[in-house]
């Protein structure tokens, strides 16, 4: 397994920056928005508001850090 701590990550038009195992800063692809996410949460509306309904909710951006996690993706140097 890769150490994946402080590398970008392209995923689709999301852009992962792992700052520890269980956390990292996701940044939409054109830079308006940059969230704290974790395997579990997501500082994003769709999470807050979603996961009150559904408890085992996962937005697009837990989704994306668990494909860093996982290894199912490779680093991206240009990001």
């Amino acid at each position: 397994m890769i150490n994946y701590i402080n590398l970008p990550f392209m995923i689709n038009d999301l852009v992962v920056y792992p700052e520890a195992e269980d956390r990292a800063r996701v940044i939409d692809f054109d830079c308006r928005y940059e969230l704290i996410t974790t395997p579990n949460s997501c500082t994003c509306c769709t999470f807050r508001f979603s996961s009150r309904r559904d408890p085992g909710y996962k937005c697009r951006h837990i989704k994306a850090l668990q494909k860093v996690i996982n290894g199912e993706v490779a680093p991206d140097y240009n990001a």
